[in-house]
């Protein structure tokens, strides 16, 4: 059965997961960098806003605004360019989770949970250590990572 269109509203920021189309399977450190790559060819394509993502052993994490497409669009980018540059076919699961953010609280719980992950899990001792996330960016730029 084909997965239902997305609800998509313009100008709206959205937070999206997908996963590795394998359970139990994760990527290593190689297609980590490429799955990263393309997230930023993408962005500076201007096909959508980044504001934060994280690149999970098993799963990815954005907030994105888009510009050019909507959100199915801008996934199966990310999806089919980072698998064609790992050279696996079918790579990551069908389809993806997405959820409009309406409200400033949302966002900023969204925001902070995209770089709290892999603390959580143990990947990193602090979020901005972590190196396939958006964090450190925040680190640098703001000198602090998350909401209060």
């Amino acid at each position: 059965m084909a997965q239902p269109p997305h609800f998509e509203i313009d100008g709206m920021i959205y937070f999206v997961s997908t996963r590795i189309a394998n359970i139990g399977r994760t990527f290593n450190r190689s297609e980590m960098k490429l799955i990263d790559g393309t997230i930023k060819e993408l962005t500076r394509e201007g096909y959508f806003v980044l504001i934060a993502y994280v690149i999970m052993p098993d799963h990815l994490h954005i907030l994105l605004k888009p510009v050019k497409d909507g959100i199915s669009k801008i996934m199966q980018m990310i999806k089919g360019r980072s698998s064609k540059a790992i050279n696996k076919g079918k790579f990551w699961q069908k389809g993806f989770y997405d959820l409009t953010l309406f409200s400033e609280d949302k966002f900023k719980k969204k925001f902070n949970y995209i770089h709290y992950n892999p603390v959580k899990v143990g990947l990193a001792e602090r979020a901005e250590n972590y190196k396939f996330s958006s964090a450190m960016y925040y680190k640098n730029r703001y000198g602090a990572v998350f909401y209060e």
